[in-house]
């Protein structure tokens, strides 16, 4: 298993921590870059959002519209 060499975060710090987290993703940030950002695993980021109620968005972005005519 790989280590990210971040230190683990607990209590109040683990919370406000991810409170930031929260706002840079309803801010756009999508959970793979606030990975990357921040040295933790994208499943620890997602665990970290989900802890303090995010709604997450749909997979894959929105969905992309025909141009012109019927759809």
């Amino acid at each position: 298993m790989k280590s990210t060499g971040q230190p683990r975060k607990r209590g109040e710090q683990r919370t406000a921590f991810a409170e930031r987290l929260r706002t840079d993703y309803y801010a756009g940030s999508s959970i793979r870059n606030l990975a990357d950002r921040t040295g933790y695993s994208y499943g620890t980021v997602r665990n970290l959002l989900l802890s303090v109620g995010t709604k997450l968005r749909a997979r894959g972005g929105g969905k992309r519209r025909r141009k012109g005519g019927a759809q």
